[in-house]
């Protein structure tokens, strides 16, 4: 555990448990829905492992999560307790709050392709595809060769992300500085601008490219309700889909 504060104060007590590099980060993962240690992760791509097991236990210690051993596999999932899920508003809320007061600018170094494909895949509005299954190419020009090609394969049952050609033929393409994606994501530039810009290109069909928002929805900070965005993208993780 952190170091203590050494004060009654309830804000200090729960600040030791909450504020250490990345826990935050963690429970925002957990209220998403992701409960496999591979799926967290992937939440918070430039984590190590290692201090991702040690915030785990650390969040088990506080009794904010359980840890249950996957039945027949190896590994375990993890799982908020009644503590954890009312952490939820105050995540929300912090969210909300750096949205609306510090009004920061995306930075290039933040825009983690990582990050934006896999919030991307577990945003999706699978009732609201065009058409099933529907695979789109997204190329990043301004990053590192490793991140800069994902395949996104949607359809109603639910949506996979790919490092590597699947090999399904592509019926979008999505060429695009990270960093305007990321600002698109979170609702600081819409898509048309980016478009126009040239910062975003998009190559397919016009009624898939007229489609995108849609389907392809936006970070749950870009929307007035946060919480029920929130709410709804967790429930449908949790339902696997």
């Amino acid at each position: 555990m952190p170091e203590s504060y050494g004060q009654f104060c309830p804000v200090a007590q729960a600040a030791e448990v909450l504020t250490e590099r990345w826990t935050l980060l963690v429970v925002r993962e957990l209220l998403m829905g992701s409960t496999r240690f591979n799926d967290l992760q992937r939440g918070v791509p430039r984590m190590s492992s290692s201090l991702l097991s040690k915030r785990l236990r650390e969040l088990e210690r506080s009794g904010l999560i359980v840890r249950r051993p996957l039945p027949g596999q190896r590994g375990h999932s993890y799982e908020l307790t009644a503590a954890g899920e009312a952490l939820g508003p105050l995540v929300v809320g912090l969210g909300t709050w750096s949205r609306d007061h510090l009004a920061r600018e995306v930075d290039a170094a933040e825009a983690d392709p990582a990050l934006l494909m896999w919030d991307m895949r577990r945003s999706i509005r699978l009732d609201r595809l065009p058409q099933d299954p529907l695979v789109t190419f997204f190329r990043f020009r301004d990053v590192a060769t490793g991140q800069r090609a994902w395949w996104l394969v949607a359809e109603r049952a639910g949506a996979d992300l790919c490092f590597t050609d699947p090999g399904f033929g592509v019926d979008l393409e999505i060429d695009a500085e990270a960093r305007a994606l990321a600002e698109v994501w979170v609702g600081k530039l819409s898509l048309g601008a980016a478009i126009g810009a040239g910062r975003v290109r998009v190559t397919g069909p016009d009624h898939l490219v007229r489609g995108i928002p849609d389907w392809i929805g936006l970070s749950n900070f870009a929307y007035p309700d946060p919480a029920a965005e929130m709410e709804a993208r967790r429930q449908r993780a949790l339902a696997g889909g």
